[in-house]
């Protein structure tokens, strides 16, 4: 009787063993996934975001964006899903764009992916509704609006797409140079005569929120025809400007000496291009075309004279003063220029302060 019901006890263990086994065995699989991401120093770097970069046509070249690291802690490989998400602070977290790969082979330890593993061949689409509100934007520029965008990556195994393993996001603030100002010298094309510019180093001055700049000036031949085609002609100074090493606070720079000089009695054209970083490579935003003419010795005008003057100064306060509704609005100087009781010509005051540093204390009008 004993033996019986050991032998009973054996087979009911066997079976809740066995029984134990096969719920195990049927229970969902997952790979040990997890992830790392980096945005990548174009990316980190880059102040504006082309809807090219995402390849939502499915054509083109695709941007690396960011380097992310698949760490597969299992000793088999296993098939693998990543999701890309991007969202917009303005839209709540609502996804802009969503790329989806197709499934992939991930070998045990640290695999290396980058956005472009995802969307060649993947699925990479746009949010509908989200679109809708940035199609002006788009469609105008290419390029999303400035704000702070969230990238978001995600792993799944691809027997059960659907089952996050690991998660992970970075944040990127967009602010694009929307727009390149130029303030000296010279005037718009197209607005009359060419301004009068006295000496041959003009100061150039713009304002923009870029930090590297190519500023190029060019001479109008009697055979141009146009603005952009004088632009084409071989520059009299062609120059990469930067940021923090050619000037601080706004953008400036005295025509170099060591250039190829220029010559009184003859106009010039000249133009700034914002060179700035995307994630597919640099791009550059122009200015308006500038011109200016150089006079003669002697031959300075007085308007002439308040422009290079309020240049050269660098004071809001005294450009106050010439403004519309300023004390001197309409004034323009006489010539009759005395330092420390000595008298000098609006020429050499002019040439003063282009050669050596000064700041100025105060402004009076008497």
């Amino acid at each position: 009787m004993n033996r019986m019901n050991l032998l009973s006890g054996k087979r009911k263990l066997a079976c809740t063993l066995f029984s134990a086994f096969l719920l195990t065995s049927l229970q969902p699989v997952h790979a040990q996934l997890s992830l790392s991401l980096a945005l990548a120093p174009e990316l980190r770097n880059a102040q504006i975001i082309r809807v090219s970069d995402f390849n939502i046509t499915g054509s083109g070249s695709v941007s690396r964006l960011f380097d992310l690291i698949v760490n597969n802690q299992s000793t088999v490989s296993t098939n693998a899903i990543l999701r890309f998400e991007m969202a917009s602070g303005r839209f709540s977290g609502t996804p802009i764009v969503v790329a989806v790969s197709r499934p992939f082979p991930v070998a045990p330890g640290a695999n290396s992916f980058t956005y472009q593993n995802i969307a060649r061949g993947g699925d990479v689409d746009y949010n509908a509704n989200v679109v809708k509100e940035l199609t002006d934007a788009i469609l105008q520029t290419g390029r999303l609006p400035n704000d702070v965008y969230t990238f978001t990556l995600s792993v799944s195994d691809a027997r059960q797409p659907n089952v996050v393993l690991d998660k992970i996001s970075e944040t990127l603030t967009i602010i694009t140079p929307t727009t390149v100002d130029l303030f000296f010298p010279g005037a718009p094309v197209g607005n009359g005569e060419c301004a009068a510019q006295f000496g041959l180093l003009p100061q150039f001055k713009w304002d923009s929120n870029a930090n590297r700049f190519l500023l190029t000036v060019c001479e109008v031949l009697p055979n141009n025809t146009s603005p952009e085609e004088v632009m084409q002609n071989v520059p009299r100074l062609q120059r990469v400007v930067q940021r923090g090493i050619d000037f601080m606070g706004t953008p400036s720079l005295i025509y170099p000496s060591g250039s190829l000089p220029l010559e009184y009695g003859k106009k010039y054209y000249w133009q700034i291009h914002a060179l700035i970083q995307t994630p597919s490579g640099e791009t550059r935003l122009p200015s308006e075309i500038w011109c200016f003419k150089i006079s003669a010795p002697g031959n300075l005008s007085g308007a002439a004279a308040v422009q290079q003057l309020l240049a050269l100064l660098g004071s809001s306060e005294l450009e106050a003063l010439f403004r519309d509704g300023g004390p001197l609005q309409g004034y323009l100087p006489t010539g009759a220029i005395t330092i420390n009781g000595k008298r000098i010509e609006l020429a050499e005051l002019l040439a003063l302060l282009r050669s050596q540093p000064f700041k100025m204390l105060s402004v009076q009008v008497e």
